[in-house]
């Protein structure tokens, strides 16, 4: 039987299209650079124009060609945290075995892989089976591919102008391509990894599935070695005080820095873990998923950033729990780490604006801070409360009878209770 043709055929000759112009431009741009000048008049001005006009496509190249790279290298890890977050929980490798299909177990083609634009070409489903694949799937990846994109505008582009401490220097698209600063990509690379992180344990904890310890292991092992190797991934110390009488001052900042991250996310987590409802029996996460991100932050970010997430993962999560009722999930499973996801990803692209304005860090708005926390706490333990019935309190213990009730054969056999003679 022929598998029925694909409604998107005209998407892949798009693309085809898109990828042909895109190479034709890069082979053929000295060719149009000598064409474009060699039209100009002899006059000084009418030179410089062209050669304005040539600066500006150049720079509408580079920059085309630079963000869609990085956001398609974020949705091919978007793509591999698909894989992460199915497998690891049931305890699968993640690297050998090649991607299949999760109906037919067809193993999939390389271009049915591509990030994002495979979902798309398929049509949501399966070459093979013709079954429909999540929406989840390529969401995933565009959502990847987004951030690794945002944190390249603030953190590479503009010279960390979201980091405290540090001036915004924007930089553009060919300099940033030809002048590697190595402060500034450190702290994006460890900053995408976190992020990647947060992913999988967010969906992990949607799926209701087990925590992988190793997953844990690998998180908070480069979240505490990586700093005191490049003490600069730490644009905030814990404290204010210096240890300059010590001969390596900067790592022993650097380790006190972790040090009380770890401190403060464990005890927030625990905390926040409280203002849902007990997990059902079918939730394998127990709820762990909650601590486990928050200590993530801390140990990414130092404690400061710990307050300002849980402020605003309950807030959010306030938001979203009409939404939550309304598609029936009474457990509320996932919600609060996926509001930490996205509370982290604020607190990034603000971050000096928490430390600068806000003052975190300091006495004063750190309560105010933790003040505010505390009523969305209460705000949120409200409106995801539910009574606990103890469902044992109904159950007869088995071979008992109750010395109230009727014997039921007894009421059958004397007419009480209509016998059933179907």
């Amino acid at each position: 039987m022929p598998r029925p043709a694909s409604r998107l055929v005209w998407l892949r000759y798009a693309i085809a299209v898109v990828v042909c112009l895109g190479m034709g431009a890069l082979l053929s741009w000295p060719a149009f650079e000598m064409l474009w000048l060699s039209g100009s008049d002899e006059d000084f001005v009418s030179r410089q124009n062209r050669l304005d006009q040539i600066q500006w496509i150049q720079t509408v190249l580079i920059a085309g060609f630079l963000y869609t790279w990085f956001f398609f290298f974020g949705a091919t890890v978007g793509s591999f945290l698909n894989v992460v977050i199915w497998r690891m929980p049931r305890g699968e490798t993640v690297v050998t075995r090649p991607s299949r299909c999760p109906f037919c177990s067809t193993k999939l083609a390389w271009n049915d892989n591509v990030p994002v634009l495979g979902w798309l070409m398929l049509g949501g489903r399966c070459r093979t089976c013709r079954l429909p694949i999540s929406p989840r799937y390529p969401l995933v990846e565009a959502a990847m591919g987004l951030i690794f994109l945002v944190l390249l505008q603030t953190e590479v582009l503009q010279g960390g102008s979201n980091l405290p401490g540090h001036a915004a220097i924007a930089l553009s698209y060919a300099r940033a391509m030809l002048e590697l600063k190595f402060e500034m990509l450190s702290i994006y690379a460890f900053h995408c990894y976190f992020f990647s992180l947060m992913m999988c344990w967010a969906l992990i904890a949607w799926d209701r599935s087990r925590m992988p310890l190793t997953l844990n292991v690998v998180a908070y092992g480069v979240g505490f070695f990586a700093p005191l190797i490049w003490p600069e991934l730490y644009p905030v110390a814990w404290s204010d005080s210096t240890f300059d009488s010590f001969h390596d001052a900067a790592r022993l900042s650097v380790f006190l820095t972790a040090i009380c991250g770890i401190v403060a996310g464990t005890i927030g987590g625990a905390v926040l873990r409280l203002a849902l409802p007990k997990p059902e029996r079918t939730d394998a996460s127990h709820r762990l998923g909650i601590p486990i991100m928050l200590v993530a932050v801390g140990l990414y970010f130092g404690w400061q950033a710990v307050l300002a997430v849980a402020a605003m993962s309950l807030a959010i999560a306030i938001l979203l729990t009409p939404l939550q009722k309304a598609r029936q999930r009474v457990d509320f499973a996932g919600s609060l780490e996926i509001a930490l996801l996205v509370a982290s990803v604020v607190f990034v692209l603000s971050w000096k604006f928490w430390i600068a304005t806000v003052g975190l860090g300091q006495l004063i708005p750190n309560c105010v801070v933790l003040a505010v926390s505390v009523l969305l706490w209460f705000i949120l333990r409200k409106l995801t409360w539910q009574a606990e019935v103890d469902l044992a309190r109904f159950q007869r213990p088995l071979g008992e009878k109750s010395a109230t009730s009727p014997d039921l054969q007894l009421l059958a056999s004397s007419g009480t209770i209509s016998e059933n003679t179907h």
